[in-house]
């Protein structure tokens, strides 16, 4: 068969013509698993916790510094990541172990502090506040959290609970929906962390920060 000749416009027409180009598929992102599994990660893939309750440094932040450096990572934190997030979070406490794992990698560059092995647990529509309270019930049994910072923590809670139920919740409710929730507390602790909040906070808060203490806080409270 003879191809007809082409004329010099079209010749050049087709000489400037765009290549053609096969486009790949988009690449998928394996989704989280559903159930608790145990995964290998980086630091890199990890952030802490947005509303961790703890705002001061770890009173004990040296001496689990010193063991996570002799020992390794005994108890590594759970993560969890929130629905078209990149990077996974710590899920109920590990903040400090995070920290300090950023530390010793920048440090040693010991891939032994880059890459460990968590438990992930997946996020669920309840997943904020399972986060915050499971944060708070870690660092309630390490006993490592200011009274000021625990009460800024139950703030927290209640207020997700009431962005969850739709409605303004009283003591009582929100200490059952703590302690059902893994964080025990009772009406009137809640209701003496509230008036620190309201009447304490504005005047003294150096000395709250400072880590003033609850028997000094009840005190207070009943002047």
């Amino acid at each position: 068969m003879i191809m007809a000749k082409l004329s010099a416009p079209e010749l050049a027409a087709q000489l400037l013509a765009p290549h053609f180009t096969r486009e790949n598929p988009p690449v998928s992102i394996p989704s989280d698993p559903l159930v608790d599994t145990t995964m290998q990660v980086t630091l890199d893939q990890i952030r802490p916790y947005q509303l961790n309750p703890r705002l001061s440094t770890n009173p004990q932040y040296e001496a689990i510094k010193s063991s996570i450096r002799q020992r390794g990572l005994d108890q590594p934190p759970s993560i969890t990541r929130r629905p078209g997030e990149e990077h996974f979070i710590i899920r109920n406490g590990g903040n400090t172990r995070l920290e300090i794992l950023n530390e010793l990698w920048q440090e040693t560059g010991d891939e032994r502090f880059h890459r460990i092995l968590c438990l992930f647990r997946p996020w669920t529509p309840r997943g904020e506040i399972l986060a915050l309270t499971g944060h708070l019930a870690e660092n309630e049994l390490r006993g490592h959290l200011s009274y000021i910072e625990r009460s800024q923590g139950v703030e927290q809670a209640r207020q997700l609970y009431e962005k969850e139920c739709g409605y303004a919740l009283n003591q009582r409710e929100l200490a059952e929906r703590l302690t059902a929730d893994g964080y025990p507390v009772d009406q009137p602790a809640i209701s003496r962390m509230g008036d620190t909040l309201q009447y304490l906070l504005p005047a003294i808060p150096e000395a709250l920060y400072a880590g003033l203490g609850r028997p000094q806080i009840r005190k207070l409270l009943a002047l």
